[in-house]
């Protein structure tokens, strides 16, 4: 699964940006997907919690 910076995560659990450099984050359902380093970047869920 996939979502971009700015869209709401449709799925709670550790989501890793798709970048060169890269790191994850914990994020719940409803909350915005933040932007990495002060840019939108894509984020791929790692796994559901």
């Amino acid at each position: 699964m996939i979502c971009k910076s700015g869209t709401r995560c449709p799925e709670s659990g550790m989501w890793q940006n798709i970048d060169f450099f890269t790191t994850t984050i914990l994020v719940a359902k409803g909350n915005k997907m933040p932007e990495y380093c002060g840019k939108k970047v894509s984020w791929k869920l790692i796994y559901k919690a």
